[in-house]
């Protein structure tokens, strides 16, 4: 069993599945409107994947809460 705290959280890094699960958005239009440069979390690249730290995340939802679907 992990433990969850408030440090592990923020500093979690998502995958696009994960940032689908928890903005609507689907994974096909995160890629999309990565490569376009549209609006989503800052992303990182760890050699050829793509992650999003949860606490940029947890901010960009709040910030963009009504463009969301759903």
């Amino acid at each position: 069993m992990t433990t969850e705290t408030p440090r592990t959280r923020s500093t979690a890094l998502l995958t696009a599945r994960d940032l689908s699960d928890l903005t609507g958005i689907s994974v096909s239009t995160i890629y999309r409107k990565r490569s376009l440069g549209e609006s989503l979390p800052p992303a990182v690249k760890l050699g050829s994947a793509v992650r999003w730290r949860q606490a940029d995340v947890d901010r960009w939802i709040e910030e963009n809460l009504e463009e969301l679907p759903g």
